[in-house]
Protein backbone atom coordinates (compact mmCIF):
# COMPACT_ATOMS: atom_id res chain seq x y z
CA UNK A 1 0.00 0.00 0.00
CA UNK A 2 2.48 2.75 1.03
CA UNK A 3 4.11 1.34 -2.65
CA UNK A 4 0.93 2.05 -4.15
CA UNK A 5 0.67 5.44 -2.54
CA UNK A 6 4.61 6.16 -3.58
CA UNK A 7 3.45 5.51 -7.34
CA UNK A 8 0.50 7.85 -6.80
CA UNK A 9 2.56 10.77 -5.77
CA UNK A 10 4.78 10.19 -8.54
CA UNK A 11 2.66 9.98 -11.50
CA UNK A 12 0.72 13.30 -10.12
CA UNK A 13 3.82 15.08 -10.04
CA UNK A 14 4.83 14.14 -13.79
CA UNK A 15 1.19 15.05 -14.71
CA UNK A 16 1.81 18.41 -13.23
CA UNK A 17 5.21 18.76 -14.73
CA UNK A 18 3.14 17.93 -18.30
CA UNK A 19 0.41 20.40 -17.66
CA UNK A 20 2.71 22.85 -17.06
CA UNK A 21 4.57 22.62 -20.14
CA UNK A 22 2.37 24.22 -22.17
CA UNK A 23 0.45 26.36 -19.91
CA UNK A 24 -1.15 29.66 -20.93
CA UNK A 25 -2.17 32.66 -18.72
CA UNK A 26 -4.94 35.41 -20.05
CA UNK A 27 -4.21 38.86 -18.36
CA UNK A 28 -7.12 41.54 -19.48
CA UNK A 29 -5.09 44.69 -19.83
CA UNK A 30 -7.45 47.22 -20.40
CA UNK A 31 -11.49 46.98 -19.52
CA UNK A 32 -13.98 49.87 -19.59
CA UNK A 33 -16.05 50.52 -16.93
CA UNK A 34 -19.49 50.82 -19.03
CA UNK A 35 -20.09 49.72 -22.64
CA UNK A 36 -23.56 51.51 -24.42
CA UNK A 37 -25.34 49.76 -27.11
CA UNK A 38 -24.80 50.34 -30.65
CA UNK A 39 -21.15 52.11 -29.59
CA UNK A 40 -18.27 50.32 -30.44
CA UNK A 41 -15.81 49.55 -27.18
CA UNK A 42 -12.09 48.19 -27.54
CA UNK A 43 -11.14 45.50 -24.82
CA UNK A 44 -7.65 44.36 -24.76
CA UNK A 45 -5.88 41.25 -22.95
CA UNK A 46 -2.83 39.75 -22.90
CA UNK A 47 -1.50 36.25 -23.43
CA UNK A 48 1.57 34.35 -22.58
CA UNK A 49 3.05 31.13 -23.28
CA UNK A 50 4.39 29.69 -19.87
CA UNK A 51 5.42 26.65 -21.41
CA UNK A 52 9.05 25.47 -22.27
CA UNK A 53 7.94 25.19 -26.01
CA UNK A 54 6.89 27.30 -28.82
CA UNK A 55 3.33 26.65 -29.66
CA UNK A 56 0.50 28.04 -31.20
CA UNK A 57 -2.81 28.97 -29.52
CA UNK A 58 -5.97 29.37 -30.95
CA UNK A 59 -8.65 32.35 -29.07
CA UNK A 60 -11.87 32.78 -28.64
CA UNK A 61 -14.44 34.62 -26.94
CA UNK A 62 -17.75 33.85 -26.48
CA UNK A 63 -20.19 34.68 -26.10
CA UNK A 64 -19.56 35.15 -29.79
CA UNK A 65 -22.81 37.56 -29.81
CA UNK A 66 -21.66 41.61 -30.98
CA UNK A 67 -17.98 40.47 -31.17
CA UNK A 68 -15.40 40.91 -33.52
CA UNK A 69 -12.36 39.74 -32.35
CA UNK A 70 -8.49 41.14 -33.82
CA UNK A 71 -7.09 37.78 -34.41
CA UNK A 72 -7.89 33.69 -34.22
CA UNK A 73 -4.11 32.67 -33.48
CA UNK A 74 -0.87 33.72 -32.13
CA UNK A 75 2.25 31.80 -32.14
CA UNK A 76 4.68 32.35 -29.08
CA UNK A 77 7.97 31.28 -27.93
CA UNK A 78 8.57 29.95 -24.21
CA UNK A 79 7.95 32.93 -22.09
CA UNK A 80 6.47 35.26 -24.93
CA UNK A 81 3.64 37.93 -24.54
CA UNK A 82 1.19 39.50 -26.99
CA UNK A 83 -1.54 41.70 -26.63
CA UNK A 84 -4.47 40.90 -28.32
CA UNK A 85 -8.54 42.90 -28.67
CA UNK A 86 -11.66 42.46 -29.67
CA UNK A 87 -14.53 44.83 -30.21
CA UNK A 88 -17.81 44.90 -28.62
CA UNK A 89 -20.58 46.42 -30.25
CA UNK A 90 -24.41 45.59 -28.24
CA UNK A 91 -27.51 46.23 -30.38
CA UNK A 92 -30.12 48.52 -28.85
CA UNK A 93 -31.80 45.82 -28.01
CA UNK A 94 -29.69 44.33 -25.76
CA UNK A 95 -30.40 43.40 -22.37
CA UNK A 96 -29.13 46.37 -19.96
CA UNK A 97 -26.98 45.29 -16.89
CA UNK A 98 -23.66 43.05 -16.65
CA UNK A 99 -22.60 40.46 -19.03
CA UNK A 100 -19.42 37.70 -18.54
CA UNK A 101 -17.19 37.53 -21.70
CA UNK A 102 -15.09 34.66 -21.45
CA UNK A 103 -11.63 34.82 -23.27
CA UNK A 104 -10.03 31.26 -24.09
CA UNK A 105 -6.91 30.28 -25.86
CA UNK A 106 -6.25 26.81 -26.80
CA UNK A 107 -2.99 24.99 -27.85
CA UNK A 108 -3.27 23.38 -31.45
CA UNK A 109 -0.27 20.85 -30.45
CA UNK A 110 -1.89 19.64 -26.62
CA UNK A 111 -5.11 20.93 -26.96
CA UNK A 112 -3.82 22.70 -23.60
CA UNK A 113 -5.89 26.07 -22.88
CA UNK A 114 -6.60 28.32 -20.55
CA UNK A 115 -9.19 31.09 -19.75
CA UNK A 116 -10.03 34.18 -18.06
CA UNK A 117 -13.50 36.18 -17.55
CA UNK A 118 -14.40 39.51 -17.78
CA UNK A 119 -17.62 41.28 -16.70
CA UNK A 120 -19.21 44.91 -18.55
CA UNK A 121 -21.75 46.59 -17.75
CA UNK A 122 -24.29 47.20 -20.20
CA UNK A 123 -26.43 50.50 -20.63
CA UNK A 124 -28.36 51.91 -22.96
CA UNK A 125 -27.88 55.61 -23.99
CA UNK A 126 -30.76 57.99 -23.73
CA UNK A 127 -31.46 60.93 -25.48
CA UNK A 128 -28.94 62.09 -28.41
CA UNK A 129 -25.30 60.96 -28.00
CA UNK A 130 -22.02 60.75 -30.64
CA UNK A 131 -22.00 56.79 -31.53
CA UNK A 132 -19.01 56.47 -33.09
CA UNK A 133 -15.80 58.68 -34.35
CA UNK A 134 -14.85 57.68 -37.78
CA UNK A 135 -11.58 58.97 -39.66
CA UNK A 136 -10.93 57.94 -43.43
CA UNK A 137 -6.96 57.82 -42.27
CA UNK A 138 -4.88 57.55 -39.54
CA UNK A 139 -2.00 58.51 -41.32
CA UNK A 140 -1.90 61.16 -43.60
CA UNK A 141 0.78 63.31 -45.35
CA UNK A 142 0.60 67.07 -46.90
CA UNK A 143 -1.64 66.77 -49.38
CA UNK A 144 -3.98 64.09 -48.50
CA UNK A 145 -7.91 64.83 -46.48
CA UNK A 146 -8.71 63.91 -43.30
CA UNK A 147 -12.51 63.59 -43.15
CA UNK A 148 -14.22 63.18 -39.55
CA UNK A 149 -17.21 61.75 -39.12
CA UNK A 150 -19.09 61.64 -36.19
CA UNK A 151 -22.28 59.74 -36.23
CA UNK A 152 -25.14 61.22 -34.18
CA UNK A 153 -28.27 59.15 -32.72
CA UNK A 154 -31.62 60.31 -31.53
CA UNK A 155 -33.22 57.38 -29.43
CA UNK A 156 -36.17 59.83 -29.11
CA UNK A 157 -38.81 57.79 -30.88
CA UNK A 158 -41.57 61.11 -31.40
CA UNK A 159 -38.75 64.06 -31.13
CA UNK A 160 -36.77 65.67 -33.53
CA UNK A 161 -33.41 67.16 -32.01
CA UNK A 162 -31.39 70.09 -33.45
CA UNK A 163 -28.19 70.08 -32.35
CA UNK A 164 -24.48 71.49 -33.13
CA UNK A 165 -21.49 69.38 -33.56
CA UNK A 166 -17.95 70.81 -33.54
CA UNK A 167 -14.83 69.27 -34.15
CA UNK A 168 -11.60 70.65 -33.18
CA UNK A 169 -7.97 69.98 -34.20
CA UNK A 170 -5.38 70.28 -31.71
CA UNK A 171 -1.50 69.63 -31.85
CA UNK A 172 0.18 69.46 -28.21
CA UNK A 173 -2.77 71.46 -26.43
CA UNK A 174 -2.64 74.07 -29.45
CA UNK A 175 -5.59 74.68 -31.19
CA UNK A 176 -4.96 73.95 -35.11
CA UNK A 177 -8.53 73.98 -36.32
CA UNK A 178 -12.13 74.56 -35.26
CA UNK A 179 -14.86 73.14 -37.15
CA UNK A 180 -18.82 73.11 -36.33
CA UNK A 181 -22.42 72.05 -38.13
CA UNK A 182 -25.94 72.57 -37.02
CA UNK A 183 -27.45 69.48 -37.77
CA UNK A 184 -31.51 68.21 -36.99
CA UNK A 185 -31.59 64.59 -35.76
CA UNK A 186 -34.81 62.91 -36.95
CA UNK A 187 -36.88 60.76 -34.36
CA UNK A 188 -35.42 57.05 -33.72
CA UNK A 189 -32.30 57.96 -36.56
CA UNK A 190 -28.95 58.42 -36.58
CA UNK A 191 -26.76 60.79 -38.98
CA UNK A 192 -23.31 60.93 -39.94
CA UNK A 193 -21.51 64.71 -40.09
CA UNK A 194 -18.59 64.95 -42.14
CA UNK A 195 -15.80 67.53 -41.57
CA UNK A 196 -12.79 67.45 -44.11
CA UNK A 197 -9.40 68.70 -43.05
CA UNK A 198 -7.07 69.58 -45.70
CA UNK A 199 -3.49 68.44 -44.08
CA UNK A 200 -1.21 71.50 -45.62
CA UNK A 201 2.61 71.50 -45.62
CA UNK A 202 2.02 74.11 -42.30
CA UNK A 203 1.29 71.43 -40.27
CA UNK A 204 4.05 69.81 -38.64
CA UNK A 205 4.68 66.07 -38.47
CA UNK A 206 3.86 64.06 -35.62
CA UNK A 207 0.59 63.07 -33.49
CA UNK A 208 -2.94 64.92 -33.76
CA UNK A 209 -6.00 64.68 -31.50
CA UNK A 210 -9.50 65.63 -32.55
CA UNK A 211 -12.23 66.32 -29.78
CA UNK A 212 -15.65 66.39 -31.06
CA UNK A 213 -18.77 68.16 -28.73
CA UNK A 214 -22.61 68.53 -29.41
CA UNK A 215 -24.30 70.68 -27.62
CA UNK A 216 -28.11 71.80 -27.84
CA UNK A 217 -28.70 75.05 -29.88
CA UNK A 218 -28.07 77.41 -26.17
CA UNK A 219 -24.61 75.76 -26.21
CA UNK A 220 -25.09 73.03 -23.36
CA UNK A 221 -22.96 70.20 -23.39
CA UNK A 222 -24.33 66.74 -24.57
CA UNK A 223 -21.58 64.49 -25.55
CA UNK A 224 -18.18 64.46 -26.54
CA UNK A 225 -15.96 62.27 -28.05
CA UNK A 226 -11.74 61.95 -29.45
CA UNK A 227 -9.93 60.78 -31.81
CA UNK A 228 -5.95 60.90 -33.01
CA UNK A 229 -3.93 60.59 -36.04
CA UNK A 230 -0.35 61.04 -37.11
CA UNK A 231 0.75 63.46 -40.25
CA UNK A 232 4.05 61.76 -41.31
CA UNK A 233 7.38 63.33 -41.76
CA UNK A 234 7.41 64.65 -45.39
CA UNK A 235 10.87 66.61 -46.72
CA UNK A 236 9.80 68.50 -49.90
CA UNK A 237 11.90 70.90 -51.67
CA UNK A 238 10.63 73.01 -54.37
CA UNK A 239 13.79 74.99 -56.67
CA UNK A 240 12.82 77.57 -59.30
CA UNK A 241 15.83 79.53 -61.11
CA UNK A 242 14.97 82.89 -63.17
CA UNK A 243 17.34 84.50 -65.84
CA UNK A 244 17.39 88.14 -66.25
CA UNK A 245 19.81 88.87 -69.67
CA UNK A 246 21.31 92.54 -69.82
CA UNK A 247 23.67 94.04 -72.02
CA UNK A 248 26.92 93.40 -69.97
CA UNK A 249 25.56 91.33 -67.38
CA UNK A 250 23.09 88.45 -66.37
CA UNK A 251 21.60 88.42 -63.09
CA UNK A 252 20.54 84.58 -62.12
CA UNK A 253 18.17 84.35 -58.82
CA UNK A 254 17.29 81.26 -56.81
CA UNK A 255 14.79 80.70 -55.14
CA UNK A 256 14.14 77.59 -53.09
CA UNK A 257 11.28 77.15 -51.08
CA UNK A 258 10.07 74.61 -48.35
CA UNK A 259 7.05 72.42 -49.48
CA UNK A 260 7.46 69.68 -46.48
CA UNK A 261 6.61 70.30 -43.08
CA UNK A 262 9.98 69.92 -41.37
CA UNK A 263 10.47 73.30 -39.64
CA UNK A 264 13.79 74.72 -39.61
CA UNK A 265 15.20 72.06 -42.61
CA UNK A 266 18.17 72.20 -44.27
CA UNK A 267 18.33 72.32 -47.95
CA UNK A 268 21.70 73.25 -50.64
CA UNK A 269 22.14 74.59 -53.39
CA UNK A 270 24.61 74.08 -56.28
CA UNK A 271 25.85 75.66 -59.23
CA UNK A 272 27.63 74.10 -62.08
CA UNK A 273 29.30 76.53 -65.02
CA UNK A 274 32.44 76.39 -66.89
CA UNK A 275 35.31 76.98 -65.67
CA UNK A 276 36.08 80.22 -67.31
CA UNK A 277 33.05 81.73 -65.69
CA UNK A 278 34.65 82.15 -62.21
CA UNK A 279 36.50 85.29 -63.70
CA UNK A 280 32.81 86.91 -64.41
CA UNK A 281 30.86 85.24 -61.21
CA UNK A 282 29.51 87.70 -58.67
CA UNK A 283 27.51 86.49 -56.05
CA UNK A 284 25.51 88.42 -53.47
CA UNK A 285 26.34 86.03 -51.00
CA UNK A 286 30.04 84.15 -50.97
CA UNK A 287 29.36 80.34 -51.69
CA UNK A 288 30.00 77.96 -48.77
CA UNK A 289 31.65 75.56 -51.12
CA UNK A 290 33.60 75.67 -54.58
CA UNK A 291 34.71 72.83 -56.30
CA UNK A 292 36.35 72.57 -59.71
CA UNK A 293 35.95 69.42 -61.77
CA UNK A 294 35.97 68.31 -65.40
CA UNK A 295 36.72 72.43 -66.60
CA UNK A 296 33.68 73.15 -64.73
CA UNK A 297 33.60 74.68 -61.32
CA UNK A 298 30.72 73.97 -58.84
CA UNK A 299 29.67 76.40 -56.10
CA UNK A 300 27.15 75.39 -53.31
CA UNK A 301 25.20 77.55 -51.13
CA UNK A 302 23.89 75.74 -47.87
CA UNK A 303 20.34 76.86 -46.48
CA UNK A 304 19.26 76.08 -43.37
CA UNK A 305 16.31 77.14 -40.60
CA UNK A 306 13.74 77.04 -43.54
CA UNK A 307 10.26 76.53 -41.97
CA UNK A 308 7.54 75.16 -43.59
CA UNK A 309 6.13 77.51 -47.11
CA UNK A 310 9.35 79.67 -46.02
CA UNK A 311 11.83 81.09 -49.75
CA UNK A 312 15.44 81.93 -49.57
CA UNK A 313 16.95 83.41 -52.47
CA UNK A 314 20.25 82.98 -54.03
CA UNK A 315 21.38 85.20 -56.06
CA UNK A 316 24.82 86.14 -58.42
CA UNK A 317 25.67 87.77 -61.31
CA UNK A 318 27.86 87.08 -64.14
CA UNK A 319 29.23 90.06 -65.26
CA UNK A 320 30.98 90.85 -68.98
CA UNK A 321 32.06 94.39 -68.43
CA UNK A 322 35.49 94.23 -68.14
CA UNK A 323 35.65 91.69 -70.67
CA UNK A 324 33.65 94.04 -73.13
CA UNK A 325 36.68 96.88 -72.11
CA UNK A 326 39.52 94.62 -72.61
CA UNK A 327 37.95 94.02 -76.14
CA UNK A 328 37.03 97.39 -76.82
CA UNK A 329 40.07 98.13 -76.37
CA UNK A 330 41.75 95.43 -78.57
CA UNK A 331 39.72 96.45 -81.32
CA UNK A 332 40.60 100.21 -80.88
CA UNK A 333 44.05 99.39 -81.32
CA UNK A 334 44.12 96.97 -83.87
CA UNK A 335 41.67 99.25 -85.59
CA UNK A 336 44.37 102.22 -84.91
CA UNK A 337 46.83 100.10 -86.60
CA UNK A 338 45.34 99.34 -89.49
CA UNK A 339 44.20 102.98 -89.85
CA UNK A 340 47.70 104.27 -89.94
CA UNK A 341 49.46 101.27 -91.78
CA UNK A 342 46.62 100.20 -93.78
CA UNK A 343 45.49 103.22 -95.48
CA UNK A 344 45.26 104.48 -99.04
CA UNK A 345 48.38 106.42 -100.05
CA UNK A 346 49.33 109.34 -101.96
CA UNK A 347 52.86 109.38 -103.30
CA UNK A 348 54.30 112.55 -105.08
CA UNK A 349 57.87 112.35 -107.49
CA UNK A 350 59.32 114.20 -109.41
CA UNK A 351 62.84 115.31 -110.54
CA UNK A 352 64.90 118.12 -108.73
CA UNK A 353 66.60 119.14 -111.50
CA UNK A 354 64.68 121.14 -113.52
CA UNK A 355 66.01 123.03 -116.21
CA UNK A 356 64.16 125.79 -118.58
CA UNK A 357 64.88 123.68 -121.62
CA UNK A 358 64.20 120.37 -120.29
CA UNK A 359 60.72 118.65 -119.67
CA UNK A 360 60.13 116.94 -116.07
CA UNK A 361 58.07 113.57 -114.99
CA UNK A 362 55.87 113.49 -112.92
CA UNK A 363 54.56 110.31 -111.47
CA UNK A 364 51.32 110.20 -108.88
CA UNK A 365 51.31 106.77 -107.52
CA UNK A 366 48.02 106.21 -105.30
CA UNK A 367 48.01 102.46 -103.15
CA UNK A 368 44.94 101.09 -101.57
CA UNK A 369 46.50 99.37 -98.21
CA UNK A 370 43.18 99.19 -96.54
CA UNK A 371 41.54 95.99 -96.41
CA UNK A 372 38.33 97.42 -97.52
CA UNK A 373 37.30 98.67 -101.26
CA UNK A 374 37.77 102.44 -101.85
CA UNK A 375 35.63 104.46 -104.79
CA UNK A 376 34.88 107.70 -106.41
CA UNK A 377 38.93 108.09 -106.31
CA UNK A 378 40.01 112.00 -107.06
CA UNK A 379 43.56 113.00 -107.45
CA UNK A 380 44.52 117.06 -107.66
CA UNK A 381 47.60 118.44 -108.58
CA UNK A 382 48.62 121.69 -108.98
CA UNK A 383 51.58 122.97 -111.02
CA UNK A 384 52.89 126.40 -110.60
CA UNK A 385 52.35 129.35 -113.49
CA UNK A 386 55.83 129.12 -113.55
CA UNK A 387 55.57 125.50 -115.65
CA UNK A 388 54.11 124.75 -118.27
CA UNK A 389 51.84 121.60 -118.29
CA UNK A 390 53.05 118.98 -121.42
CA UNK A 391 49.62 117.49 -122.94
CA UNK A 392 50.80 114.49 -123.46
CA UNK A 393 50.09 112.02 -120.80
CA UNK A 394 51.38 108.15 -120.99
CA UNK A 395 48.53 107.30 -118.33
CA UNK A 396 45.60 107.81 -117.22
CA UNK A 397 44.47 111.52 -118.84
CA UNK A 398 43.63 114.18 -116.24
CA UNK A 399 41.07 116.80 -116.71
CA UNK A 400 43.17 119.99 -117.06
CA UNK A 401 41.85 123.46 -115.53
CA UNK A 402 44.14 126.51 -116.13
CA UNK A 403 43.73 129.41 -112.92
CA UNK A 404 45.54 132.47 -112.56
CA UNK A 405 48.10 130.86 -110.09
CA UNK A 406 48.86 128.04 -112.12
CA UNK A 407 47.06 124.67 -113.92
CA UNK A 408 45.09 122.00 -111.97
CA UNK A 409 45.14 118.44 -112.97
CA UNK A 410 41.82 116.38 -111.49
CA UNK A 411 42.11 112.26 -112.31
CA UNK A 412 39.28 109.98 -111.61
CA UNK A 413 39.18 106.34 -110.35
CA UNK A 414 35.92 104.59 -110.03
CA UNK A 415 37.35 102.10 -107.72
CA UNK A 416 40.62 100.34 -106.46
CA UNK A 417 40.47 97.27 -104.16
CA UNK A 418 42.44 96.00 -101.28
CA UNK A 419 46.56 96.14 -102.33
CA UNK A 420 45.41 97.67 -105.85
CA UNK A 421 47.08 100.97 -106.85
CA UNK A 422 47.07 102.94 -109.95
CA UNK A 423 50.46 105.59 -111.32
CA UNK A 424 49.66 108.63 -113.09
CA UNK A 425 52.10 111.04 -114.92
CA UNK A 426 52.44 114.26 -116.38
CA UNK A 427 54.84 116.32 -117.81
CA UNK A 428 56.09 119.62 -117.19
CA UNK A 429 58.70 122.69 -118.29
CA UNK A 430 59.55 125.50 -117.05
CA UNK A 431 58.40 129.23 -118.87
CA UNK A 432 61.39 130.99 -116.95
CA UNK A 433 65.05 130.48 -115.81
CA UNK A 434 64.60 129.29 -112.50
CA UNK A 435 67.62 129.11 -109.97
CA UNK A 436 68.58 126.62 -107.24
CA UNK A 437 66.02 123.22 -106.41
CA UNK A 438 62.24 123.98 -107.06
CA UNK A 439 59.51 122.70 -104.74
CA UNK A 440 56.43 121.62 -106.12
CA UNK A 441 53.45 122.20 -104.55
CA UNK A 442 51.90 118.64 -102.15
CA UNK A 443 48.73 116.60 -104.33
CA UNK A 444 45.27 115.91 -102.93
CA UNK A 445 43.48 112.97 -103.00
CA UNK A 446 39.86 112.09 -101.58
CA UNK A 447 38.01 108.55 -102.03
CA UNK A 448 35.19 106.99 -100.76
CA UNK A 449 34.87 104.32 -98.04
CA UNK A 450 31.78 102.67 -97.32
CA UNK A 451 29.59 105.62 -96.64
CA UNK A 452 32.52 108.05 -95.50
CA UNK A 453 34.22 111.01 -97.97
CA UNK A 454 37.71 111.01 -96.99
CA UNK A 455 40.45 113.84 -97.78
CA UNK A 456 44.25 113.24 -98.01
CA UNK A 457 47.27 114.83 -98.84
CA UNK A 458 50.22 113.22 -100.69
CA UNK A 459 52.28 111.60 -97.57
CA UNK A 460 55.04 111.99 -99.06
CA UNK A 461 57.53 113.99 -101.78
CA UNK A 462 60.43 112.07 -103.22
CA UNK A 463 62.96 114.15 -104.99
CA UNK A 464 65.55 112.45 -107.46
CA UNK A 465 68.13 113.53 -109.64
CA UNK A 466 67.47 112.15 -112.72
CA UNK A 467 65.42 114.11 -115.75
CA UNK A 468 63.66 113.34 -118.25
CA UNK A 469 65.27 114.15 -121.71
Amino acid sequence: MVFDLRKMLIFAFVLILLSSVNAVVIEFTQVPDTIYTLEKTEIKFKITNDGSKKDTYYIGVWPTNWVMLEKYFVILNPGESEIVSFVVEPPIDSNIGNVIFTVTARSTDTKDYGSNDVVLNIRRRTGTYISQLKLNQEILKPGDTLVIQPLVVNLDKTQSKRVIISAKIFKEDKLIKSIEEEALIQPASTKTVSFPFEVKNIHTYGTYNVQVFMTDVYGSPIHSKSASFVIKKFDNFQENKYVDYGFLESTFTINITNKGNVPGASYIVTESMPKISKYFFYPEKEPDLSETTDNRVVYSWKISGLDPDETATIKYKLRFTNVAIAIFLSLLLISLIITIFHKPTLMKKYSSLIKPDKETLITLHVKNNSIRDIENIIVKDTIPSVFAIIKEFDTLKPEVKTTQTGTVLLWKIDKLKPKEDRVLTYKIKPVVNIEGKPKLPKAHFSYKLGKTIIHKVAEKIVLFSKRVK
